[in-house]
């Protein structure tokens, strides 16, 4: 990674965990977009049912303190 690109992550790591996390579905769509094949098929279709479930209220997401005992 270029001294650039570490400058972006590490501003990327400041950013609020919902903020990360829309970056992550916007990056994911622009390397799926491309046609890369950088995950498993199955991989990717359980994650999107998974975020689906969760956008449909059909289970609750648990908290970083849940899973982690502390907060990010």
């Amino acid at each position: 990674m270029s001294l650039q690109g570490t400058t972006l992550a590490a501003q990327a790591l400041d950013l609020s965990a919902a903020e990360r996390a829309q970056l992550a579905v916007l990056l994911f769509d622009s390397v799926e977009e491309s046609g890369a094949e950088l995950w498993p098929e199955a991989l990717v279709l359980e994650l999107r049912r998974r975020s689906a479930e969760l956008k449909l209220g059909q289970v609750k997401g648990l908290a970083s303190e849940e899973i982690f005992g502390e907060s990010l």
